[in-house]
């Protein structure tokens, strides 16, 4: 019995040597020494939990292969299945060894490849993703949609709305990223990216963007059990070591979204993973767990591993072009909980509850997937529907941006839900204000199996005259699929300040009526605080109200945003003589004198018509 705790003690005294000396030990070899025809081993996972070793020769070096400066290892893998897989996708991040010494990560490989030849990241350069200490504290922001605020002094007082661009002037989001290698090219391994509870079709949809930002979409439910480990499996967990895989966790709940690569080296609790980048966002709050494989499939195309996340055991902090990094233990990332609430067409109810991380790119891109996939797995894909959207983006100050749309049509209504949800969500998380914490989405979703669009055919004004100071009340005739109609009332106020003999009142939906605004007002400035925006995004129009723009032919201009309607000669030709000032001045002929709108809908509404009033001065 002493003999056989002796060697049971003996073993466990080598593995945590050996753990130790992989975490801990490991020392660097230079990359001026690499050349052809040297030898050494590479450590990853291809079954279960276990680091096993395959075989690299190192081939020589590609100076500048990625980017000015960067220089990858070119070795020809070989040992375990790699042999029938080629290059795995998953491996991104296996560390490779020379005399013992870390030389670098498995990071890339050439598309349909038939032997398992890769490209090296040098462990130097992965080491150089944590900036200074002052700098690793910096906000993570992406940048965003341009925000055009349209400022309209009115009799009641200033209306501000965000105005969202007819033409978005930010590019495509496929085309800021970087494009991945054609067969004959060293590109980025490409990384798992495991959707679990997402519908095909959405992802099918996202599949070329996703391609383009190096991911392999995968289809998959999470194991069953595979997230309550047992207290054995958690101290297993927490021994992350160089050639273990790890998730990222982007969703959790009734959906799950993970990406899945390879440690490469490990310092007390500190870890360098992927041999490149995840998106290249730069400071990220990612929470990671290790993950155990349940097997390595190959494929023609690209061979990949099926695996299955644990707990979650730490942050992945940094997200860069050689390399991600974090550490083990600590506070994990604050995520944003979201609930949607789907009334569906088939008379049922049903409630999706899942978290995903605060990211502006990954969040606005899980949304829209979670919306697309809930609404598809129920309703109707072509044919009349319409979908009503009440709900809250609440936010930690007590701030919260109202969602309240109707969307209807005969096909992509699911997506243009979608877009209703995640345009308020990208112009808050792309602000970079540093006080944004979003706390939770609240969302509510009613379905119908019938078309209600609304057309404006006509619109009439209870008196024919009007005079400065009068309310008047504007009538709008609306015309539905089936042929009947309905009226909606417009408030309007005739400003005090108004001298013109006649205005013009343009009556619209909310998509016309922001065109006319953007053409009449240029883009304005930014908000000045998280405060500003979240007044002008509860202000944004929306598809099921009636909009009414008041106009008058006299000379303004605009300034930084705010239009000031019929000033005085002697202001402009104080700006006029100044030609710092005039050059950030914009002169119109019409000036927009104020701002109105009607009550919410149970339709979306189209269409836009004009009516000229007639000013008569008070005494007459």
């Amino acid at each position: 019995m002493r003999l056989r705790n002796f060697v049971a003690g003996l073993a466990l005294g080598l593995l945590i040597a050996s753990s130790l000396w992989a975490q801990e030990g490991a020392k660097i070899f230079p990359l001026d020494e690499v050349h052809a025809g040297l030898k050494g081993v590479g450590r990853t996972v291809f079954e279960g939990n276990k680091v096993e070793e395959f075989q690299v020769e190192i081939l020589g070096i590609l100076k500048n292969s990625l980017a000015p400066k960067r220089d990858v290892i070119l070795a020809r893998l070989s040992g375990g299945p790699l042999d029938k897989t080629g290059v795995v996708a998953g491996m991104s991040g296996s560390p490779v060894y020379i005399d013992g010494k870390l030389v670098g990560a498995v990071a890339l490989s050439f598309p349909f490849s038939k032997e398992p030849i890769a490209g090296i990241t040098p462990i130097q350069e992965m080491l150089q993703v944590v900036p200074e200490q002052a700098a690793a504290k910096a906000t993570p922001a992406a940048s965003g949609p341009e925000v055009r605020l349209a400022r309209v002094a009115t009799g009641s007082g200033t209306i501000v709305r965000l105005i969202p661009d007819e033409k978005p002037q930010s590019p495509d989001p496929g085309s800021l990223l970087p494009q991945q290698g054609s067969g004959t090219s060293l590109a980025g391994l490409q990384l798992p990216l495991r959707f679990g509870g997402f519908s095909s079709q959405a992802i099918d949809d996202y599949a070329p963007l996703l391609h383009q930002m190096g991911f392999e979409p995968m289809q998959g439910g999470m194991l069953a059990g595979s997230g309550e480990a047992s207290s054995k499996t958690q101290a297993r967990d927490a021994e992350v070591e160089p050639g273990s895989m790890i998730s990222l966790l982007l969703v959790q709940g009734d959906l799950n979204l993970s990406v899945d690569c390879t440690v490469t080296y490990r310092q007390g609790p500190d870890v360098y993973a992927c041999g490149h980048r995840v998106l290249g966002a730069g400071p990220v709050a990612f929470p990671f767990a290790p993950t155990r494989v349940l097997v390595t499939v190959p494929s023609l195309a690209s061979s990949f591993k099926i695996d299955a996340p644990g707990q979650v055991i730490g942050t992945i902090d940094q997200d860069r072009f050689n390399a991600i990094s974090g550490t083990v233990g600590g506070k994990t990332p604050e995520m944003i909980p979201v609930h949607l609430h789907v009334d569906s067409s088939l008379n049922k109810q049903t409630d999706y509850s899942f978290e995903m991380v605060q990211q502006p790119f990954i969040s606005q891109l899980v949304m829209n997937l979670s919306l697309v996939t809930a609404l598809t797995a129920t309703e109707r894909a072509v044919g009349p529907s319409t979908l009503e959207l009440k709900g809250q983006i609440r936010l930690s100050g007590g701030e919260a941006v109202n969602l309240e749309d109707v969307i209807s049509g005969d096909i992509g209504t699911a997506s243009q839900m979608a877009a209703a949800v995640t345009t308020p969500l990208n112009y808050l998380m792309s602000s970079g204000f540093s006080d944004l914490r979003i706390n939770d989405i609240d969302l509510s979703i009613v379905s119908r199996n019938e078309r209600r669009v609304a057309t404006l055919e006509q619109v009439w004004s209870a008196k024919s005259e009007v005079r400065p100071g009068d309310h008047v009340e504007v009538t709008a005739l609306l015309r539905l699929p089936g042929g009947e109609t309905v009226t909606q009332k417009i408030p309007v106020d005739i400003p005090e300040s108004v001298t013109d003999k006649m205005l013009s009142l343009v009556v619209g939906s909310g998509s016309s009526v922001n065109v006319l605004q953007s053409r009449l007002t240029p883009l304005g400035s930014a908000p000045r605080d998280l405060r500003q925006l979240v007044r002008a995004l509860n202000k944004m129009r929306r598809n099921n109200r009636l909009y009414a723009l008041l106009m008058a032919p006299q000379r303004s201009f605009v300034m930084q945003g705010d239009e000031y309607p019929s000033p005085p000669p002697s202001l402009l030709q104080t700006f006029l003589a100044d030609p710092a000032v005039a050059s950030s001045v914009r002169f119109s002929g019409t000036s927009v004198v104020g701002d109105y709108e009607a009550k919410p809908s149970p339709y979306t509404i189209r269409g836009q018509k004009t009516l000229v009033l007639k000013v008569v001065s008070p005494g007459m």
